[in-house]
């Protein structure tokens, strides 16, 4: 689980760069371009919130310390 929990850290490492490069899209011409990286992004994220959830169910059951995955 150690493993898969840090592959996830990285998966949200490189959605929080990706968000955060939303703020550059400024071309009106490439609105039909950009919908679908954003509806691509919004699934990445809604993924990564259940696995979150997944995560700490098994942290629970097994008696460990929930990680903080708030910054989704």
């Amino acid at each position: 689980m150690e493993a898969e929990q840090e592959e996830f850290e990285e998966t949200l490492n490189n959605l929080e760069i990706t968000v955060g490069g939303f703020n550059t899209f400024d071309d009106l011409h490439k609105f039909e371009e950009i919908s679908v990286d954003v509806e691509s992004v919004n699934q990445r994220m809604q993924d990564c919130i259940e696995q979150s959830r997944l995560f700490n169910q098994r942290e629970f059951l097994v008696g460990k310390e929930q990680r903080d995955y708030s910054r989704l």
